[in-house]
């Protein structure tokens, strides 16, 4: 939810910011699909068709159908994303005198972090399986300085979070699965930005009281947190030995968050209008919904072609409105956000009982038009090129790896 959730600065703050990021291990928009060991390591081509290990449950219910006996996954993702401003420049609206905001481009906004998830699968009868899956989807934190050029924009950004889904599989054939799960998804996100109090007091006419663009710096803050059920559907068919074709669909979900915002270093005689007190806040946020499929084909004893298509509609993050409940206007954020397509292309190879080797490469685009691109989230087309190996230490144990290098095109940001 990386839209401006709260805005209080007086004029428009422009920014022009040509910003190159390269990154390691993130998905479009703030999307997280770093949640299989085993499918990272071929770019998750051909996820939603795997059911050989407990991980593909977070892609597609179904895939657990395959597994025998009581088996789980942990997993550990490492982000190490990156960004640069290489040029930019910004100044105030018209009514203030097009006067120049000074400072910095703002460094690397993007922070490191890590994200764990768990998978789990049981079965229950003969044809049916139960499943347990932990994980963080969706989310993002970019942090800027204070004297950033687009502080009136953007401090801090943060958003987590956690799906809690329990899940079904059933076979009703021994060449289908089909499967279903709950999804129970908590939201936090927090949002900050630097307000011009300077400007508001000089457009108030306190010009006399010192007041002037850029003279007195504060800071407004807007957080909230919410509890929403969506589901998710799945299936999977072996066509012929050796070829197996899976389809999922992920629900929309639909967040009511409710916090509080808070303002920050307002100066008198600003910090007696009811304009900046604090107060109860809220806000509607939808996680988008999405449709994946996947194809995986046994080429010899010990290659296989992975490949994978997503799409997803990111259209529905078209606009975010924040209410206030000390009556002040609703605070309208356009976004225009549009669906997107990860496409997917990858292989393993069985170097031994023991030893498999994948590889996979992916193109991401980016859902983020230009005329809306925000410097909380400066969006763009990534491309994936990744590795993996799993080792099957023992007959119960197995450890996968997989590294993904992310390059993504440079993007404007207005």
């Amino acid at each position: 939810m990386w839209g401006r959730l709260a805005s209080a600065a007086c004029g428009a703050a422009l920014a022009g910011l040509m910003i190159g990021a390269p990154r390691l291990a993130a998905a479009a928009g703030f999307e997280i699909r770093e949640q299989s060991a085993v499918g990272q390591g071929a770019s998750f081509a051909g996820a939603a068709a795997r059911g050989d290990d407990p991980s593909f449950l977070f892609f597609n219910p179904a895939s657990m159908a395959w597994l025998e006996g009581i088996q789980s996954a942990s997993v550990a993702s490492a982000i190490f994303p990156s960004a640069q401003a290489r040029n930019g420049s910004a100044s105030r609206a018209a009514v203030l005198g097009n006067t120049p905001i000074t400072g910095s481009l703002g460094g690397d906004p993007l922070v490191d972090a890590f994200v764990p998830s768990f998978h789990g699968t049981l079965p229950i009868a003969p044809d049916w399986r139960f499943g347990l899956s932990v994980s963080a989807p969706f989310g993002l934190v970019t942090k800027y300085p204070v004297d950033f050029i687009g502080r009136y924009r953007a401090y801090t950004s943060s958003l987590k979070t956690v799906d809690i889904a329990p899940a079904l599989s059933w076979r009703p054939m021994p060449s289908l699965a089909l499967g279903a799960a709950l999804l129970i998804q908590y939201a936090d996100a927090r949002l900050s930005n630097a307000v011009d109090f300077g400007s508001i007091g000089a457009l108030a006419g306190l010009g006399r009281l010192g007041f002037a663009p850029g003279a007195f710096d504060g800071r407004t803050t807007l957080s909230g947190d919410s509890w929403a059920v969506g589901w998710q559907i799945g299936a999977q068919w072996e066509v012929r030995p050796g070829t197996m074709l899976g389809f999922a669909y992920r629900s929309p979900i639909f967040h009511d968050l409710r916090g509080d915002v808070r303002f920050d270093a307002v100066p008198p005689p600003l910090n007696r209008s009811p304009a900046f007190a604090d107060g109860g806040a809220r806000a509607k946020f939808t996680s988008p919904d999405s449709i994946t499929l996947g194809v995986t084909q046994l080429l010899t004893e010990r290659w296989r072609l992975l490949l994978g298509a997503e799409w997803t509609n990111w259209s529905r993050f078209h606009e975010l409105v924040t209410r206030f409940d000390n009556g002040r206007p609703a605070s309208i954020t356009e976004e225009r956000w549009q669906p997107n397509w990860f496409l997917s292309i990858g292989t393993e190879y069985r170097v031994t009982e023991a030893v498999t080797l994948r590889t996979g490469f992916a193109w991401d685009k980016t859902p983020v038009p230009q005329v809306t691109r925000d410097p909380r989230i400066a969006d763009s087309n990534r491309y994936w090129l990744s590795v993996g190996a799993t080792w099957q230490v023992l007959q119960r144990l197995a450890l996968s790896i997989g590294y993904t290098h992310i390059f993504a095109d440079d993007a404007r940001v207005r």
